[in-house]
């Protein structure tokens, strides 16, 4: 929009361009707005509505300066701008904490993934060992038969467990 702004094209027209185009929720957002104007309402007034409809702060803040700058006819460019430098920011800071959390959940991937099929195989192999022995070792008790898959088992859901954590820690950007 900043391009088309400072190339002198007029609000709606750059507005009519996103929403035209694929920019994700600011195109759709967009869309509706312009389905409003299409229903009667002002360009204004449909911004307004939209942007008292839209959970993300930093889409209200960008509806609110298109609103004023519909309605008072304003430079929008500097206070676009610097909408977009805070939400940027703001990203960047939400990704990097989310990276830096990765560190200790690829330790848990690693056990987790690595050991304790390791761990598991080692113990059913001293256990098949064991069983056909003679001697001593033949009052050892026994692994059940199922508790090998099960062991595997349990080590596949906490891998998935550990997946569906990291996801829903994921920032949305």
């Amino acid at each position: 929009m900043e391009v088309l702004l400072q190339s002198g094209v007029g609000i709606a027209e750059a507005m009519k361009h996103v929403a035209d185009e694929d920019y994700g929720d600011l195109s759709s957002e967009f869309q509706r707005i312009f389905s409003a104007v299409d229903g009667g309402s002002t360009l204004g007034d449909a911004v307004r509505a939209q942007m008292r409809a839209t959970s993300s702060a930093g889409l209200r803040r960008t509806l609110s300066v298109l609103a004023m700058s519909v309605e008072e006819d304003t430079n929008v460019i500097d206070r676009l701008r610097s909408i977009a430098d805070k939400e940027s920011r703001s990203r960047r800071i939400d990704i990097q904490a989310f990276v830096e959390s990765l560190g200790a959940v690829a330790e848990q991937f690693l056990i987790v993934s690595v050991l304790v099929p390791i761990i598991v195989v080692i113990i059913a192999v001293i256990d098949a060992l064991v069983g056909g022995a003679e001697g001593p070792f033949t009052s050892m008790p026994r692994m059940p038969p199922a508790c090998t898959p099960i062991l595997f088992l349990i080590s596949i859901l906490a891998i998935a467990g550990l997946i569906i954590r990291t996801k829903s820690q994921e920032p949305n950007t």
